[in-house]
């Protein structure tokens, strides 16, 4: 095994067993699974569905209150292969993409990650069960006919790294509640590890943070990886956005947090 990747899964019963015939479909003996349900019990299909695909379920009793990061963290302490990579749940491999990854993931240099950006979707397209490599292809030469998005290039966040490096630096800041913005501290340890160096320089506050993240490490890093191999982008699922209060108050909560992570993590 090389490669253990870490889903949190939680209220998204639509999106789960697509997810899982993705996964099952690009299947390859390097790579095992790991995906934690908090706060509610694992499906009675799933010993079915599973059969084929080396994944592990793990009950969560805790309600999402915790950071996505919090099991991050947990699942690099869970697993023991080389690799571990964050994959949503709303992250769909195509068949090929796991076997397009080893090469790299064998070959990679000292303290350096990938990010697997992912391909946005329209909506009509979450009708669609799996996605061959042909079909993938298909889609990625004809973006702008499949995009759900303005931004037609892998974006988002589904980071790939050495376990070693991600415990040794710390993993995800406990202080994130919920989810957003914690994959951002996360890509920004990674890659200030792997250049020796701050990677957003100059004037961060609460206007420009998230923003910097985004086009000066996640878009460009989710971009690299799909120059070096064009196999190496997922595709996301179409959902609506939430219309949770709290999803906000938490997004703004979290931006602050990762203000004053960086703001202290450049200080050491």
């Amino acid at each position: 095994m090389i490669l253990t990747t870490i889903t949190v899964y939680w209220n998204r019963p639509e999106a789960l067993r697509i997810w899982l015939r993705c996964l099952k479909a690009a299947a390859v003996p390097e790579v095992k699974h790991l995906i934690y349900f908090i706060g509610e019990s694992v499906p009675a299909w799933w010993a079915e569905d599973t059969k084929g695909v080396d994944i592990i379920a793990l009950r969560q009793f805790e309600a999402p209150g915790r950071s996505i990061g919090y099991y991050h963290n947990l699942g690099a302490c869970d697993t023991n292969t080389e690799w571990i990579m964050k994959l949503d749940v709303d992250a769909l491999p195509h068949a090929g993409y796991f076997k397009a990854l080893m090469p790299l993931l064998v070959l990679a240099k000292d303290r350096e990650w990938f990010n697997g950006g992912m391909f946005y979707l329209k909506r009509y397209y979450t009708l669609l069960n799996s996605f061959p490599t042909d079909v993938y292809e298909h889609i990625m030469r004809n973006r702008r006919s499949y995009s759900g998005s303005s931004y037609l290039l892998p974006a988002a966040s589904n980071f790939i790294c050495r376990r070693a490096d991600y415990l040794n630096l710390g993993g995800c800041d406990e202080k994130f509640r919920g989810y957003g913005w914690e994959d951002y501290q996360q890509m920004y340890m990674l890659e200030r590890s792997w250049l020796g160096r701050d990677p957003l320089p100059g004037e961060l506050n609460l206007g420009n943070v998230t923003a910097r993240c985004r086009d000066e490490i996640s878009r460009p890093k989710a971009c690299e990886l799909w120059e070096r191999n064009s196999q190496l982008c997922l595709l996301h699922r179409w959902h609506p956005a939430s219309t949770d209060p709290s999803y906000r108050a938490s997004m703004d909560a979290n931006r602050q947090v990762l203000l004053e992570w960086i703001k202290y993590d450049r200080s050491q």
